[in-house]
């Protein structure tokens, strides 16, 4: 009966490990890596984003980067040195800093960036 103590020991002890190398931590850790491995300068219309995406450097990653999700679902990473992204979001910025509202993403106000662009 003097045993009983051990066996609970060591059972838990093999629960516990079992558990620990069960579960990937990928899911659960945040991303430690930049996400765009390349970037591009290309111009891509402003009616052909989803979603524009901008990730300030920090200890993920040393740089700030801008993915640019498609209506394909393509995804680009732009060059945030590009002089076009920058356009777009200094655009993007005094509309929504004009209006007072989060910014819209219908088809008119993806029409007026475009003209303000060219």
């Amino acid at each position: 009966m003097s045993f009983k103590p051990h066996y609970l020991l060591v059972v838990l002890t093999l629960c516990c490990f079992a558990a620990l190398h069960a579960f990937p931590m990928g899911g659960f850790a945040p991303r430690l890596t930049c996400r765009c491995i390349r970037t591009s300068s290309a111009f891509i219309s402003p009616m052909r984003f989803h979603k524009l995406e901008i990730l300030p450097a920090g200890s993920h990653c040393s740089r700030i980067e801008i993915i640019v999700t498609k209506k394909d679902k393509t995804i680009v990473c732009v060059n945030p040195e590009a002089r076009w992204i920058n356009k777009v979001i200094a655009l993007l910025q005094r509309n929504k800093a004009s209006a007072g509202v989060p910014i819209s993403t219908t088809k008119d106000s993806i029409n007026t960036i475009v003209e303000q662009l060219q």
